[in-house]
């Protein structure tokens, strides 16, 4: 995955950090700016976040002076003294926090803090000299670094600011901000000794000896054996294939000893010390511009990068994740990525569905958190034969095919794991929490239990089937599971039988009937629930008709529940009267319930024309002998029979309707 990162972070050239720049905000502190020759001060500015220092900013380019001088990356490139928060890497400018929040420093005046400059730090670290080290005897930088040694000291005394008059303004910054001093340079000479120096100092640990002249307390140039960056000997770089001084990546990787052998690196290449892999300074740099890019948050998330072979380019051998990068300001989410590479590669042509990628997925909670990497292999785009049926008649129901398996977050996962804003159902639970150890709630936000419980068993498989096009990681156990255990929840949670109830817990029904088939190897439940409909319509107006499977008897059984829990006259009708049966696990324990209820209601049934109907209806449902023992399988039926239209009242007004009718031709003809 190094390889494919490092290619994506090659594309066009710097553009990378051409966003990252336009992105970044420059630190909190004062602003200095001093001619490069004889550092006095030129102009000055403190972050305030006003228009007049945004401009500051803009006139001496500021963005790029600071990413240049700084620490892109602490893991990494390396400042010139931590420990004093001396936080600049470069000749070109010095800054640091005056009024340190940890550290030795902390409690240091001004005045303190400029003293311990000049008496304890700047002569005995080498300060310039640990640099130097770094390049050849050649390199220009030395000459600057020495040319510029005494002018640098006078910035580290208070006299220097107290001739500027500005003591009063490095009392009004606060604790934690940055003293910043810039010379005039040209900026195109600061980002030379840029790129340079993060060649030669990027990596992240020293862990190789070389020889360096070291310069003693005398002036005495001395030769001495110290830690490096990088490798003495120049090998072969496993990305780039450039033959150089290698080092250590902080990005994705840990190198530290341990004594347990499952930890360790076990493939180790001896050749380079015993770690798995070294890089170029260059693949360095792209990893560690690769981890601003994630912090900054400029990248889509999840995040894919496409392999280097010939599913990553369109028909014009373009590669597809240019379309990764902003345009007009907008940045491409995963799921555009996606269908935009799926339609340069296939010419939309849905023979052609694989796509191959790695798939990032990070958090940024105490730095960066990589939830999930993973290899996506013949990614499927397209689906085909998946569609939702509007089997109850539901008004502004979707039906049609989902015709993407990003439509699948969205228009069936999304329904079942919802939170609740007073009444309303809002379906963004999942795209907000996948990998979350807690649910995040906005305020007045609210789950059911279930829906938390399945959220939390389910969440990874989901992602993995909707971001990572694995079919197969949800099987018909799993599917049941989610959609059952949910619409039983918001079945035994309502209150009343008002239509905004109703509608929800059939349309999450009818999603489940939708889409059975396709989870469990074609068997199609919402064809078979549309022939129960008529075989139960026609069972009842028909003694020569009988049931004749457990699957008829469960939808015909709902349908006769509803039917006489809708005759009760309890002003609290709730639609949590039916898991009273569908809680039984025992088949005779079901029958029971629904004869004991029948005895309960049996007043209802003797009025307008439901008796031989209703007859009919119980008589089957009571007389049939089930071959299963247990009624778990049949719930989804039993379930579908009750929400579906009852077949007795349909029956009740057609023949109100026609009775009325003959009515009123009876009236008429008398006239």
């Amino acid at each position: 995955m190094i390889k494919e990162i490092v290619e994506f972070m090659d594309l066009e050239g710097g553009k990378f950090r051409d966003i990252i720049l336009e992105n970044r905000a420059v630190a909190k502190g004062l602003y200095i700016i001093v001619d490069k020759d004889s550092f006095e001060i030129k102009e000055f500015a403190y972050n305030d976040g006003s228009d007049e220092f945004n401009k500051f900013v803009n006139n001496y380019n500021l963005k790029k002076r600071e990413y240049y001088c700084q620490i892109p990356n602490k893991k990494t490139n390396k400042c010139f003294d931590a420990k004093n928060q001396i936080h600049s890497n470069s000749p070109y400018a010095m800054f640091f926090k005056l009024k340190p929040t940890t550290g030795v420093f902390k409690a240091n005046t001004i005045e303190k803090r400029f003293k311990d400059f000049q008496e304890k730090w700047f002569d005995t670290t080498n300060y310039f000299n640990k640099l130097i080290e770094n390049f050849s005897e050649e390199s220009k930088i030395k000459d600057i670094f020495i040319n510029h040694l005494e002018l640098y000291k006078n910035l580290l005394t208070e006299e220097y600011y107290i001739k500027n008059e500005m003591i009063e303004k490095l009392e009004q910054m606060k604790a934690g901000e940055y003293l910043e001093v810039y010379t005039n340079d040209d900026l195109s000479i600061v980002e030379e000794y840029y790129n340079n120096y993060i060649t030669n100092m990027v990596f992240a640990r020293k862990d190789f000896k070389k020889d360096v002249k070291h310069i003693d307390k005398k002036g005495k140039e001395k030769n001495k054996q110290e830690n490096s960056y990088f490798t003495s000997e120049k090998h072969i770089c496993p990305i780039y294939e450039d033959d150089v001084n290698l080092g250590i990546s902080g990005f994705l990787a840990s190198y530290e000893d341990s004594k347990k052998p499952f930890l360790k690196h076990l493939t180790r290449n001896k050749t380079y010390g015993g770690y798995s892999s070294l890089y170029s300074g260059k693949v360095v740099q792209n990893l560690s511009l690769f981890e601003e890019l994630l912090k900054l948050k400029l990248l889509p998330n999840p995040l894919p990068v496409f392999i280097s072979n010939k599913d990553a380019v369109d028909n014009q051998n373009n590669k597809v994740y240019f379309d990764l990068l902003k345009q007009d300001n907008e940045q491409l989410k995963y799921k555009e990525i996606v269908k935009k590479s799926y339609e340069k590669i296939s010419d939309n042509n849905d023979e052609i569905n694989e796509l191959n990628f790695y798939l990032i997925f990070w958090s940024l909670q105490d730095g960066i958190t990589f939830r999930d990497v993973d290899y996506i292999d013949a990614f499927q785009y397209k689906l085909k034969d998946f569609e939702i049926i509007n089997i109850f008649d539901i008004k502004s129901f979707y039906s049609g095919d989902i015709d993407t398996i990003f439509n699948m977050e969205w228009g069936f996962f999304s329904k079942f794991f919802y939170t609740l804003q007073g009444d309303i159902e809002k379906n963004n639970l999942l795209q907000q929490n996948y990998f979350t150890e807690k649910i995040n709630l906005s305020k007045g936000e609210t789950v059911h239990s279930m829906v938390a419980t399945k959220f939390y068993q389910y969440n990874k498989a989901i992602f993995d089937y909707t971001y990572k096009g694995k079919l197969e990681v949800i099987n018909g156990y799993m599917f049941d599971d989610i959609c059952i255990s949910i619409i039983r929840e918001q079945i035994k949670l309502s209150k009343d039988l008002d239509k905004e109830t109703t509608k929800r817990i059939k349309e999450k029904l009818a999603l489940y009937l939708s889409l059975h088939k396709n989870f469990h190897k074609g068997e199609d439940l919402a064809t078979q629930v549309i022939e129960l409909r008529k075989t139960v319509s026609e069972l009842i107006e028909n003694e020569d008709k009988h049931l004749m499977s457990d699957e008829e008897f469960a939808f015909a059984s709902g349908q006769l529940i509803w039917y006489m829990l809708s005759q009760s006259k309890s002003e609290s009708k709730t639609h949590s009267l039916l898991d009273i049966f569908i809680s039984k696990n025992k088949a005779e324990d079901y029958t029971l319930a629904i004869a004991q209820n029948i005895q309960k209601y049996s007043h209802a049934f003797k009025f307008f024309n439901s008796k031989n109907w209703f007859d009919k209806l119980a008589s089957e449902v009571l007389g049939y002998k089930l071959e299963q023992q247990t009624i778990k399988s049949l719930i989804p039926l039993i379930m579908s029979g009750y929400f579906s239209k009852n077949v007795i009242e349909d029956k009740i007004a057609k023949k109100a309707k026609e009775n009325k009718r003959i009515e009123n031709n009876g009236d008429t003809n008398e006239k």
